[in-house]
């Protein structure tokens, strides 16, 4: 939501405003955060496998007792199992995938990290594709490295 100068008197025409944009925050890679990504993906990765074998118990057990009910339940109950772990599959896969980029990735190059909103104050008369052109913000290791304005 803008923000209103305070300077701007009631009534009369605005001037200027404060704004929110998106600024694109980024990592560069290091051999130390390399190593910590992988670690990540890695941890991740576990925990899926570990919510995976609790799956397959459930599953054996949700088709147990569907089998006692009936054969349209039995069947209904076997669907929704196979759809879900076709997306639990998926979703490893992915990490899997992702885990070996980032053990691949090269010393030095960006990564998309997150998005930021920054305050910026806009004005009557300002080229607006300027304003909106947007901020990267570049972190090695933990630390701002570089701030850039793209034009």
């Amino acid at each position: 939501m803008p923000v209103l100068d305070s300077s701007c008197v009631e009534g009369s025409a605005l001037t200027m405003v404060t704004i929110f944009r998106a600024v694109q925050v980024k990592i560069i890679i290091t051999e130390a955060s390399r190593a910590v990504l992988v670690e990540q993906y890695r941890t991740q990765l576990n925990k899926r496998n570990e919510e995976w074998q609790q799956w397959q118990f459930q599953a054996k057990k949700i088709l147990a007792d569907a089998k006692k009910k009936s054969a349209d339940t039995y069947a209904l109950a076997q669907e929704k199992i196979e759809r879900e772990e076709r997306l639990r599959k998926e979703k490893m896969d992915q990490l899997t995938w992702q885990l070996e980029q980032a053990a691949n990735l090269p010393v030095g190059s960006e990564l998309d990290y997150q998005t930021v909103q920054s305050p910026v104050s806009v004005q009557v008369g300002e080229v607006w594709d300027e304003i909106m052109a947007g901020t990267e913000i570049m972190i090695k290791d933990g630390l701002i490295h570089e701030i850039r304005q793209k034009t």
